[in-house]
This record gives structure tokens, C-alpha cells and sequence, in this order.
């Protein structure tokens, strides 16, 4: 919840909730403004007509016209009507309903206003009113009153339903555009997905711009851009050094082999130099040799058919052939097993693939450690392939590293100076898993390293 509130979606909507709000709000009060300008307006003017007309009634009927008129307005008015008082020099009152005094508040142009208790079913309540008073001849003075509660009451009315409708236009708004932003997240989401799969498995897969629509699918176009270039540059970088390897290949073998000339030719006192010569050269021709193999079975398809071999007779002969090493250095080296275990493959690259990784848990053991070579299925079905799992008690490898020591000639900093070698064997292990169908994963061992290889 907290990041999908925390989402610019969320925060968008939310924003935009809030500005239409108070907008609306805005309009409204000034259409209330408008609106009770004109019935105000209207108002007054409905007195003073009111007025002029008991000014003629009184010209015309004198006082007993006037009280005959105010009778019959009582009469046959029941909503909304007027209201007088007549009353002579002195203040005494001659004729209408309203009392003689009110507490008047004055305003300007003769206008005043009072608040008057009326009973309306049964209750009584404070009518807010507004008057204005005006001369009957030379003898009397006629005040003529009217209530605009029911404008008041009808604007209350309208602000308290303006009010909940906002409220809930808002609360509304908010749960949607919550939802709205956790679809969206989500959809952010499976790309991120989708592009950590693409990127840890297969750089050549893209993601499916046509499932997706909006802002989220032209997202998806520009990812896909990004890994085409992404592919490029790292097939232009694996060209360059598949091209160093090939063309040096070539040349360091034929100095390799005058170097051998030269060894067997000098006495066995001076050809140590050569030797360490010759030394080095098997080592260069073997990181360009490895190169070269990953570049073949990077590029190349997917392992299909090839004949069966026995897993459990192969990881038998490379722990073998690794025990002397493990002695030498003091080191436990276990071996689990499970019967009849087989799959389809390569028999020279699956044994190069578990030898690299042991030889790299071995190298990185210290004296008294111990290493494990555990083969068993890959879960409770056996027709579900096979998983080889490699630990040891060395140092490790932290996490934020796991997926560059799959790199070619990457080392992590503190064994380029305590191990020789190039980088390549972990490389060369992946590439000869994924050309087989299978994968390598890395875990923690705590401590050591324990490295993962399922096969199918």
C-alpha cells in the first residue's frame, strides 16, 4: 500500500482530485454569489412594489382599504408572504401581523432587519427577515416585511450537499485512482520483471510491446531499443575479444613450438627460463582456447540429441582426479551421490563444466576446509533432470558480485592477487549449462560459496 500511494500515479490523480475540487468549489461559490445577488436583487424589489401598492390602495381606501387588503393577503397568501405593520404618529399599532417592536437593525436607504419567532408545526423557530418602511399620507407609516429563510435554508442546503458530494467524489477518486495506480505499478512492475529475466537469461528475447497499451507499452519500445543497443555493444565487445583470440592463436602457437625447439635444444641448466616461457604460453593459449569455445556455444543453438551420459560415473571421475589436489592442500573433499543417474549431452564439455567449479571451490578453500560435491534430482519426480550442487568453506563471493563473476575475465578484486587464472571458468561453466538446457546459480554457503547446476 505504501508504494503504491508512494507512486507518481497515485500522487498525480490524488493532485489532480484535489485541484478539480477546489475548482469546482470556486465555480460554485461564485454562481452562489450571482445567483443570490440577482434573488436579493428581486427580493427588495418584490417590497418596494409591495409598498407602492398599499400606497395606492391608501389613496384610494384610506386606512380601512388598507387593513381590508392586509386581510386578504393574509388570507389567500400561505407560503412566502408578506408581512406589516401599520402604525400612526405615535407609534401605536393600526393594522398587520407583526409586532410593534421587532429589535429593527438598520441598513441603508430606509432598509432594516429583524429576526422574528414563528411556529412551524407545532415549533417555534427564528425567522431571519428583511423590511423597509415607507409613509401611508400624512398620518400613518406602513412597514412591509418579508423572510428570505427559505433562500438561506436553500443555500444550506445546497453548500452541506456540495459539501458531501465533494467528500465523496474525493474518497471515490482517491480508492480509484489507488486502484488505477497499483494496476499501473504492477504493469511497471512485470516489465522490470520481465527485462531482470531477459537480462539474466537470454539478452536476444525481447519484451511484448503489443501486449501493453499507453505510456507503459511505448516504456516497453524504449526497453527494447535499450537491449538491442545492449546486444549490440556486447556483441561487438565478445567480437573484438573472439578476434584477439583467433588471430593471437595463431602466432603464440608457432612461438610456443620454437620455444620448445629452443628448450630441448639448451642444457637443463639454462632452459628453466624457456620452461616458465613455455608455461605461460599454455596458459595464454588455453584462456584464448576457452574464449574461443564460449563464443561457439554462445552463438551457437541449444544442445539437441547428442548421446546419453552417466552423470554419476563423470562427477565420480572429476572428484577422482581432484582428490590428489584436495590432499595436497588439506582439504575435505565429499562425495553424494545417486544411482543411475544419466542425461543427454556432451560428455567432454559437462566434465570441463564440473572440473572448472571444483577446481575454482578447491583453489579458494583454505588448509583444514572442506568441499562438497553433492549430485541428486532437481525435486521428489525423477524424470525432472538433475541438480550438482558445489560448496565449499572458502571465503566466498559476495552477492552484489554473483552476476558479474559470470563475466568473461572477471575477478572479484582480493583473488587477483591471491589465485592465478583469468576469469573464465565460471564463464565457460554457464555457457556449457545454457548449451545444454541448464542453468548455474550462485548461493550463499555461510561461509564458502555454493554454486548450483541443474540439468535437464
Amino acid at each position: 500500500m505504501q508504494k503504491v500511494i508512494g507512486s507518481l500515479t497515485f500522487r498525480y490523480i490524488a493532485k489532480y482530485l484535489l485541484v478539480l475540487s477546489a475548482t469546482v468549489f470556486l465555480v460554485v461559490v461564485g454562481l452562489y454569489a450571482f445567483f443570490s445577488y440577482n434573488y436579493f436583487r428581486d427580493f427588495s424589489q418584490s417590497i418596494i412594489e409591495e409598498q407602492e401598492t398599499l400606497q395606492i390602495v391608501y389613496e384610494g381606501q384610506s386606512l380601512e382599504g388598507v387593513r381590508r387588503y392586509l386581510q386578504d393577503q393574509r388570507d389567500t397568501q400561505i407560503l412566502d408572504r408578506f408581512h406589516y405593520l401599520v402604525s400612526d404618529r405615535a407609534g401605536d399599532k393600526m393594522a398587520g401581523d407583526l409586532p410593534e417592536s421587532a429589535g429593527y437593525r438598520e441598513f441603508d436607504d430606509g432598509w432594516v432587519g429583524f429576526e422574528l419567532a414563528l411556529l412551524e408545526w407545532g415549533e417555534s423557530i427564528e425567522v431571519d427577515f428583511l423590511a423597509r418602511e415607507v409613509t401611508l399620507g400624512d398620518e400613518y407609516s406602513v412597514i412591509v416585511a418579508r423572510s428570505y429563510e427559505q433562500a438561506v435554508h436553500q443555500a444550506r442546503l445546497v453548500f452541506a450537499t456540495l459539501a458531501r458530494t465533494m467528500l465523496i467524489t474525493i474518497l471515490l477518486g482517491l480508492i480509484g485512482g489507488y486502484f488505477a495506480a497499483a494496476r499501473s505499478l504492477r504493469r511497471v512492475e512485470m516489465l522490470g520483471r520481465e527485462m531482470s529475466r531477459i537480462i539474466r537469461g537470454d539478452p536476444s528475447q525481447r519484451l511484448d510491446a503489443s501486449a501493453e497499451r499507453g505510456q507503459v507499452g511505448e516504456l516497453a519500445i524504449i526497453l527494447n531499443h535499450l537491449l538491442d543497443q545492449t546486444e549490440s555493444l556486447m556483441h561487438g565487445v565478445r567480437s573484438v575479444s573472439d578476434n584477439i583470440a583467433h588471430d593471437l592463436r595463431t602466432p603464440l602457437s608457432r612461438l610456443r613450438n620454437q620455444l620448445s625447439e629452443l628448450h630441448h635444444s639448451l642444457p637443463v641448466e639454462k632452459s628453466e627460463d624457456v620452461e616458465r616461457l613455455l608455461n605461460d604460453c599454455d596458459s595464454l593459449l588455453a584462456s584464448f582456447n576457452a574464449v574461443l569455445r564460449i563464443s561457439t556455444m554462445e552463438s551457437g543453438n541449444r544442445h539437441a540429441g547428442g548421446g546419453e551420459v552417466d552423470l554419476r560415473q563423470l562427477l565420480s571421475d572429476v572428484v577422482e582426479l581432484y582428490e590428489p589436489v584436495a590432499q595436497e592442500s588439506e582439504i575435505e573433499l565429499d562425495w553424494v551421490t545417486v544411482p543411475n543417474a544419466s542425461c543427454q549431452g556432451e560428455a567432454d564439455l559437462l566434465f570441463q563444466m564440473f572440473a572448472n567449479v571444483l577446481d575454482n571451490a578447491i583453489k579458494y578453500t583454505q588448509q583444514q576446509g572442506s568441499v562438497r560435491v553433492e549430485l541428486a534430482h532437481n525435486s521428489s519426480n525423477e524424470d525432472s533432470g538433475y541438480r550438482v550442487v558445489i560448496s565449499d568453506t572458502g571465503p566466498g563471493i559476495s552477492a552484489e558480485h554473483w552476476e558479474d563473476v559470470f563475466r568473461r575475465f572477471y575477478r572479484v578484486e582480493p583473488s587477483r592477487s591471491s589465485q592465478p587464472g583469468h576469469g573464465l571458468g565460471l564463464s565457460m561453466a554457464q555457457a556449457i549449462a545454457h548449451y545444454h538446457g541448464g542453468t548455474v546459480d550462485l548461493e550463499d554457503n555461510q561461509p564458502g560459496l555454493r554454486v548450483l547446476i541443474n540439468l535437464p
